[in-house]
């Protein structure tokens, strides 16, 4: 018989309950058996009305999900016509799952052989759970084939019936619902040390601050360097009047001459340090600064000096 690998799992499971099943299967098939074959060992021999019968039934006809099935095939030989041993069954239990060894009995009483072949099923796989409710499955056809006392082969088939499995799980199992929480689930609102708004003020008014606080910086720095240019920077009155002692220095004693080019020297600092580094370098030469010297020093800061 077809119908796929033993379901080991499923059939430790259900092991009472197919062991029962087989029972009654057993039980049922000897009750056919008598049926066919008649009532009483003094019962004369029974005449096929075929020589080659086939029949297929499930017991129970519906059942639910992953409960055990058997599928029984019952063949009616006409042994004068067809011989026994050649008989050959083709089925196909799927999507049927098959859950142990085929089961076979032979019952023959005159020219009529009855044998009954029974298969634990189960209905496992996809097309058992498609949908809710209930699924009709329909399985291939079974046939039958045994060699006629002419050497001739012949053949019969049934179809399955109907098996219907119903659904384990209901429409309002499928149903979306909203599990209830123990407790709230909903966030509490937030809290703060300080409120939003006016830490939002706060920082305004120190932006504000900051802002004043940078500007006076800049105020006062301006203010700072302008102090420092103005007593690092003598007047122009005071350099052109230290020019002038200058060139009346030519003419006087050397002491004189450096007096005056050390007080060139000191004003020119902030406005030409080389000339002033000149000029410093002029009164302190030795043996004594010449007026000529002189007088081409205090030219040269006439012209780069700006009056």
């Amino acid at each position: 018989m077809g119908g796929g690998a033993h379901a080991e799992s499923v059939g430790a499971l259900r092991q009472g309950r197919v062991l029962g099943l087989a029972a009654a299967v057993a039980a049922g098939a000897a009750a056919a058996a008598v049926l066919v074959v008649g009532r009483g060992s003094s019962a004369p021999g029974i005449a096929p009305t075929a020589p080659l019968a086939v029949h297929a039934s499930f017991e129970p006809p519906t059942v639910q999900f992953g409960d055990p099935v058997t599928a029984r095939v019952v063949v009616l030989l006409d042994r004068a016509l067809a011989r026994a041993e050649t008989l050959k069954i083709t089925d196909d239990l799927a999507p049927l799952t098959q859950l142990g060894p085929a089961r076979t009995t032979r019952t023959t009483r005159g020219r009529l052989t009855v044998v009954s072949i029974s298969v634990p099923a189960a209905c496992l796989t996809d097309p058992c759970v498609a949908r809710p409710g209930e699924t009709r499955l329909e399985l291939p056809r079974v046939t039958a084939a045994v060699s006629a006392a002419d050497d001739r082969v012949l053949r019969a088939g049934t179809a399955w019936p109907v098996l219907r499995v119903q659904s384990r799980v209901t429409a309002a199992d499928l149903a979306p619902v909203r599990p209830p929480f123990r407790a709230d689930a909903s966030p509490p609102p937030p809290s703060y040390r300080i409120a939003p708004a006016t830490l939002a003020r706060l920082f305004e008014a120190l932006a504000a601050l900051l802002a004043v606080a940078g500007a006076g910086l800049v105020v006062y720095q301006v203010g700072l360097l302008a102090h420092r240019r103005r007593r690092a920077s003598p007047a122009l009155g005071e350099l052109e009047d230290a020019l002038r002692l200058a060139r009346e220095a030519e003419a006087r004693p050397a002491p004189d001459r450096r007096r005056a080019l050390s007080l060139v020297a000191r004003l020119l600092e902030a406005r030409n340090r080389r000339l002033a580094g000149a000029a410093r370098e002029l009164a302190w030469s030795e043996p004594k600064p010449e007026p000529r010297a002189l007088s081409e020093l205090v030219s040269e800061i006439e012209r780069e000096v700006p009056s």
